[in-house]
């Protein structure tokens, strides 16, 4: 028997996961599972084809999260706050998350990966690193021994974190950036694409540049829909 899985999202994120279940067949769960429903409230379509019942209004949400069973969060770039809390409020209504881990990703210790994983092909999580809820690693990104990370983090493709870093809540580190051993970045900061981040990084900065230099701060704008 077929349980249903809701994509909250149904941007080129949502895509990329779509194809990994439906089309290459490389995650590690999906026996008898159906993407039977895609929603997001910014959008008129989806912009990429399924299969999936697509809706933008509330009271379809409802309905399809009675109907599910599983959910993905298909928010990526710099939201993970947004991802992260949406996720919980999903987990709220008794659904629950659906990890992505492609088959060509590796995790050296699954017991310190939190809930709703994202693992895109070849992304790699080293010895005794702890991964918090509702993250990405996505496409080639490195995690490498002894890091801690948040929830709603945001590794993208080809960033590569040193050894024994920390990375609080909400972090996105951009793609093809480095960031050097025993670094601490606080929540909600953003580091630019290609970067080399030499020295921590604060709370809601913004750093680029090789070495990696202050930009400016950022305030998150957060609108979340409401599922009451």
């Amino acid at each position: 028997m077929n349980k249903n899985i809701i994509f909250w999202g149904a941007k080129f994120k949502a895509g990329i996961i779509y194809d990994l279940i439906e089309k290459n067949k490389i995650l590690e769960n999906t026996k008898n599972l159906k993407i039977k429903y895609l929603f997001d409230p910014n959008l008129k379509k989806p912009q990429f084809s399924s299969k999936g019942i697509f809706s933008n209004k509330k009271k379809d949400l409802i309905n399809f999260i009675k109907n599910s069973n599983y959910f993905v969060t298909c928010i990526g770039s710099e939201y993970g706050k947004a991802r992260y809390l949406i996720s919980k409020e999903l987990e709220k209504k008794k659904l629950k998350p659906l990890e992505i881990v492609s088959k060509y990703s590796y995790i050296s210790n699954k017991k310190l990966i939190g809930k709703g994983i994202q693992m895109f092909p070849y992304s790699v999580a080293h010895h005794n690193s702890k991964i918090g809820d509702y993250c990405i690693l996505n496409t080639g990104a490195i995690l490498e021994h002894d890091c801690e990370i948040g929830n709603g983090v945001h590794l993208m493709p080809g960033a590569v974190v040193g050894g024994n870093t920390f990375l609080g809540d909400y972090v996105t580190i951009g793609m093809n950036a480095t960031i050097l051993p025993k670094i601490k970045i606080e929540e909600g900061a953003f580091i630019g694409a290609g970067a080399v981040v030499t020295k921590n990084v604060k709370k809601n900065q913004i750093v680029a540049g090789n070495p990696a230099k202050f930009i400016k701060e950022i305030k998150h704008k957060l609108k979340l829909y409401p599922l009451k």
